[in-house]
């Protein structure tokens, strides 16, 4: 009997050490999250900052020096003045007025891709990859397949992660050729995205970036998932993908 109890008792110690383990494990494990949840956070309130002040720039450098300009232009007109005069003075403030229309059209894209609002997330991207190519740094090849209506929230989420990505492979991949495929399966949007770079976007320097962070971030609003994959000759692929709605 002494020895039945002894094992029971020893059994509840390992019991309930083994309870405090897991208990132990769940609170690490809890606090790991919240912590990830933080940076994610942070880091999209930096991207929004760092757009705030890139916005100000814009309007600062390109457009406040334009309609100053375009204001002296204007007070510099006279009834007194020569006829050739006055015309090429009002010229010059008219199509400084049209640049600074052009430089707030250009501002407000950015903001918001006009063409992803008319022609949806497939047009939005092939616009996009016509713009890199036209450089003539690299050629993409991109295809898409997207069967369900994505929300405008997730449109512009998925758009702004191509471009980082394509930003990241022009910045620092070295490379000559992107693949991006784009399609539906099941009931999530799936994205495999290639380049033949050096490989540095797969970096621990640059995972920790702000760009990177940024799609992290979008990922997370989206329920997204990202993985790396393997390519036989380097260079960088990855396999992302979300469900189609929130």
């Amino acid at each position: 009997m002494l020895g039945m109890l002894t094992l029971a008792l020893a059994l509840v110690f390992i019991f309930m050490a083994y309870q405090r383990r897991l208990l132990r494990q769940q609170r690490e494990h809890q606090q790991k999250e919240s912590e990830h949840q933080q940076e994610l956070l942070r880091a999209n309130f930096m991207s929004q900052e760092k757009e705030r002040n890139r916005i100000g720039k814009d309007l600062h450098d390109e457009v406040g020096v334009m309609l100053t300009t375009a204001k002296l232009y204007v007070n510099h007109l006279s009834t007194q003045m020569e006829e050739g005069q006055f015309y090429q003075v009002k010229d010059k403030a008219v199509n400084l007025m049209s640049e600074t229309m052009n430089s707030m059209r250009r501002i407000s894209q950015d903001l918001r891709p006009v063409v992803l609002e008319r022609l949806g997330l497939e047009n939005a991207i092939g616009n996009l990859v016509e713009q890199v190519q036209g450089s003539g740094a690299l050629s993409i090849s991109f295809s898409a397949a997207i069967k369900e209506d994505l929300s405008q929230e997730f449109q512009l989420n998925w758009y702004r992660i191509i471009q980082e990505l394509i930003n990241n492979t022009v910045k620092h991949a070295q490379a000559t050729h992107i693949s991006i495929q784009l399609q539906s399966k099941a009931e999530r949007l799936v994205l495999v995205y290639e380049d033949n770079g050096i490989g540095l976007t797969n970096s621990p320097d640059l995972n920790q970036g702000l760009g990177f962070r940024n799609l992290k971030s979008r990922l997370s609003l989206m329920e997204g998932t990202l993985e790396w994959l393997e390519r036989e000759k380097g260079g960088l692929a990855l396999k992302i993908s979300s469900k189609h709605k929130p």
